[in-house]
Order: structure tokens, then sequence, then C-alpha cells
């Protein structure tokens, strides 16, 4: 049972809420007689009825804008739909291209495989068609380099390879056998396939050969202090002797042409002519895959037919404005003026004088060759070399101190000479012999080059005679 608090508590909320309705009831009945009272007023019925009217309008309007906007989407509706159906339309026809043209590139790559398929059978064809046709060339040299019983080379063995047989021929080719621009010149470059002239490209290496671009600091430095002409006089005797030994095995020299160019497509090049094509061959196939100072020799037959037209004529007198830029051969001149026929029609028919100018020496048969006494520069592989290079390093050292050692001994005796004759000019007649014996003395011991290149160069036929 509630206690008597909560009793009472209850009892005056009943209380509370009897007269909030009673006061609710009191307040709706004086409102309705206030709205009744209004309605029997005709201004405020009158405003009632603007008040429907009012209503009624702004529903019609409502109802109006509704229909427009409904009508706009229904329009922007088929707006869309229409635009819709393009869309479509372009993308079918999209597809379609796109199918039409996978159709297209798979066709054209069947027949893009088709024809490398074909193509790589008439390479094979042709690459077996060569491989026979050299197999049949390299039995033909074989037979003619080891039967003496044919004189001539076979027909087919002097043909004269072209790399662009439509085109005009190479003028600097055709008188030089070299064109600055190698395989990518595009005039015709006719090469023979046998020949008594090879041609051993970048042969002879030498630093003053290259091409030297002097750093600004270093620009007005000389030269000669480094390396000077007498180097490369000395160098080009020691590498003359070595190839001719090594060459002259396989047959006798006419000539031995070596270029003294720096261009890049000349320097270095050397032209060997031997009497025969028998010789010449003999030399080509001996030197293919074989090493000279660790570098491999590049070795093709020469088609020159006149030394005229590729030795540059200014260069014999040193008058050439270019120097040794020029784009015709410079030649270095032979020791003893060895190898050095006439200039005219090397490779065509000998005539009897030229003849008798050939060395007649008796050359070593390349059989008789004994890998014991082979020079060091010369190998089949360029590792041999590193095994003496110690060995050439200190035969450098050696070279260049003798050559300290001869300049400051011939400056000191120059000194001494000068000195003697200073301290001597007064005295009598009794020095005027032993002063004139001196100068004599001095006179034979200093001897130009040029002196010394006339009293030492010899004929061939001298020379011949006395080996």
């Amino acid at each position: 049972m509630p206690g008597r608090k909560a009793r009472r508590k209850l009892i005056k909320k009943q209380q509370r809420k009897r007269r909030r309705q009673k006061h609710a009831k009191e307040r709706d009945k004086l409102e309705t007689e206030a709205e009744n009272q209004r309605l029997m007023q005709p201004e405020y019925q009158k405003w009632l009825q603007e008040q429907e009217e009012m209503q009624e309008f702004q529903r019609l309007a409502d109802e109006r804008e509704r229909q427009l906007a409904e009508e706009s989407w229904l329009r922007r509706e088929a707006t869309a739909q229409r635009q819709f159906q393009m869309d479509e339309a372009k993308k079918r026809q999209e597809q379609e291209e796109v199918e039409r043209l996978q159709l297209e590139q798979a066709k054209e790559r069947a027949e893009r495989e088709e024809k490398q398929r074909r193509q790589r059978e008439e390479e094979a064809q042709k690459a077996a068609k060569a491989a026979a046709e050299f197999d049949a060339i390299m039995e033909s040299m074989d037979e003619y380099l080891n039967n003496p019983r044919i004189e001539k080379p076979p027909s087919h063995l002097l043909r004269v390879m072209e790399t662009h047989p439509e085109e005009r021929p190479c003028e600097f080719f055709s008188r030089t056998n070299c064109c600055r621009y190698g395989h990518a010149c595009t005039f015709n470059h006719r090469r023979p396939m046998l020949g008594r002239i090879l041609l051993i490209r970048h042969f002879f290496n030498h630093s003053m050969l290259q091409k030297r671009w002097a750093h600004k600091e270093y620009d007005s430095a000389e030269e000669h202090l480094e390396l000077t002409e007498q180097d490369l006089r000395h160098d080009y005797d020691e590498f003359f002797n070595d190839a001719v030994e090594e060459l002259g095995k396989f047959g006798t020299i006419v000539n031995f042409r070596t270029v003294r160019n720096t261009l890049e497509h000349l320097r270095g090049h050397v032209f060997v002519e031997y009497t025969n094509e028998r010789s010449a061959l003999r030399a080509f196939t001996n030197l293919q895959g074989r090493y000279y100072a660790s570098k491999r020799l590049n070795v093709e037959f020469s088609n020159l037919r006149t030394w005229r037209g590729a030795v540059c004529g200014l260069s014999l007198t040193r008058k050439c404005p270019k120097g040794n830029g020029c784009g015709y051969l410079h030649l270095f001149g032979n020791p003893n003026n060895l190898y050095n026929t006439e200039l005219e029609y090397t490779s065509g028919p000998r005539s009897e004088r030229r003849s008798s100018q050939t060395p007649t020496a008796k050359t070593p048969s390349w059989d008789e060759h004994s890998e014991h006494g082979r020079n060091w520069r010369w190998s089949a592989s360029p590792e041999v070399e590193l095994e003496n290079s110690k060995d050439l390093g200190n035969r450098g050292q050696d070279l260049k101190n003798t050559r300290q050692r001869d300049h400051h001994s011939r400056s000191r005796s120059d000194r001494s000479s000068v000195r003697s004759k200073r301290e001597h000019s007064s005295s009598g007649s009794s020095h005027d012999e032993r002063r004139s014996k001196r100068h004599h003395q001095h006179r034979s011991n200093s001897t130009t080059p040029d002196h010394q290149h006339r009293s030492n160069s010899t004929t061939p036929q001298q020379h011949n005679h006395r080996q």
C-alpha cells in the first residue's frame, strides 16, 4: 500500500490535471465563441474568401510549374535517349572498325610471316649456295696454291666483287683502294677476289700518325721534345725489316709501300705486291687470323692499277699544302730504297725493264719457317705478347737511356770542342794541324741523314748482288 505522502502527491497531481482540463475547456469555448463572432462579420468572411482564392491560385501555379518541369524532363530524357542511341551506334561502329583492323592486321601478320618464311628459305638457299660456291672457290684456291703445274689462276678466281653495281665507281676507292665512308659509301667499290697486291689496313701503327688534339694549356708546347721525325723514321725502319722478313717467306716481294697519312681511313695502310698471284694468295691465306703487335691483321686483295693516280705528287717533293692530312697517299721511304719499283701499271703486265729491277734474292720457304725463331710481334693470338711485355718495357727504357746518353755526350763533346778552340785560338801554327784534324773528324762524324741515305741507298741489283 502506498504511503500517505505518496497518496497526497497523487491526489495533488490529479487535481492539477482537472484544473488544466477545465482551463482548456474554457479557453476552447472562448475561442469558439470568438470565432463564431468573427464569422458573423462580413470583412472576415471576405478575407477568408480571398485566402481561399489565393490558395487555389497557388495550387494552380504549382500544378502548372510541375507540368512544365515534367515536360522539360521528358524533353531532356528524349534528348538523352537519342544521344545514348547515337553513342551506342558510334561504339558499335568503332567496335566493328577495331574488329576489321584486327582482322586486317592478323592477315598482314600472316602474310608477313609467310613472306619472312619464304625469305628465310631463300636466304638459307642462298647461304647454302654461297657456302657451296665458297667451298668450291677454296678448293680451287687450294688446288691452284698447291699444284705448281697450274701456271695461271682459274678465271672464276679473277672475278671482281662490287658493292653497288648499278652506281658509278667511287673515284677515291678506284685510285687509292680507300674511302673515308667505307661500307656506307653510296658509290660502287670494286674489290678483286684474287690479285698480286695485298692491302693490309692499319698495319703500321705509330703515335705520330695519330690525329692529336692539343690541349689549350699545352698548345704552345714544342712537340719535337717528345717525338721527332727521326723517331718515326727509326720505328718505321724497324717495322719495315720486321714485316719484310715475315712477308718475304710467302714469295718474292716487288713493292712494299706504307702510307703515312693521318686520316683515319688511310693511316698505316701497307701495300705489298708479289711477283705472282700464287705468292699473294699464299700470304693472304697464312695471314688470316694472325696478330702483329697484339693487333689482328686485316688483309685483302687490292686492284690498284697505278701508283701515279694514288700517290700525291706533291708529297714526293714535300710541297703538299695539306700535309699528311691529304686524301691521296703519302708514302714512307723504304730503307735503301728497297721494294720500290716504278710507279706505273703495278698490276698490269710487267715489262722486261721492270722485271730486271725486281729483287732476285732467295726468299725462304714457308715450309722451312721455324716457330722458334719467330719475332715477338708476330703471333696467332694477341696473348703471346703479354709474356714479353716486361722485356719490351726494359728494352724501350734501355733504348731511351741510350739516346739520352748519346745526346748528352754529343752536347758535352761540342761544348768541349768550342772551349778548346777558344783556349787555343791564340796559339801558333803548331796547333793548326791538330785543329784541322779535329775539324775534319767532326765533319766526318756529323753527316746529315740525306748524305747517309744517299751513301746507303743501293739499287735492287746491287742489293741482290751483295746478298
